[in-house]
């Protein structure tokens, strides 16, 4: 086993790319070695000390990425630290919101015992969508538009860090893939 964390990620656009981006820059800002993938370039697990493990959410599914690495890997990720974080809703998070769990994972995600499960604001750009989504999103006054909050992903990667048993830095520690 490694000293890396994996920082991987299932996602539709760039918003939930960004939040792991984001979080395993703080990672190695506390001096944690981070490798930075999405969840399908993930073969084996058992070099990773921790896993942060992040998820795009759309119209209350799980991406299927996420929930066929979550499954594939469940008997490893019970055996280490792991943390969740979701995006997708594209407005700003009441204080306190929370991520309802796809039916189909709840028996996974309990086995596998995540520390935390953090939910995050997400992006929603008319690039994002196909031209008959757009119109749809439009009539629904669906928000286009930022809302990724990043002091708030900042907050968290560093709770991730104080639980990682975070050290000095040192050069070269965030490999991406």
């Amino acid at each position: 086993m490694s000293d890396e964390v994996l920082v991987a990620y299932a996602a539709r656009h760039e918003s939930t790319r960004g939040i792991a981006t984001e979080i395993a820059r703080v990672l190695r800002e506390e001096g944690i070695a981070v490798r930075l993938t999405a969840a399908d370039g993930i073969d084996e697990l058992r070099t990773f000390r921790a896993a942060v493990i992040g998820c795009t959410v759309f119209d209350g599914e799980w991406m299927p990425g996420a929930h066929a690495f979550l499954v594939h890997h469940e008997r490893q990720l019970e055996a280490m630290p792991v943390w969740l974080f979701a995006t997708g809703p594209s407005e700003p998070l009441p204080d306190g919101a929370t991520i309802d769990m796809p039916p189909d994972l709840v028996g996974a995600i309990e086995r596998i015992g995540p520390r935390d499960v953090a939910l995050f604001a997400g992006s929603l750009q008319p690039h994002h969508l196909g031209a008959a989504l757009r119109v749809l999103a439009r009539l629904s006054r669906a928000s286009f538009a930022e809302h990724r909050d990043r002091a708030a992903v900042e907050r968290w990667a560093r709770r991730v860090a104080i639980e990682l048993g975070a050290r000095a830095p040192s050069e070269g520690q965030v490999k991406e893939s």
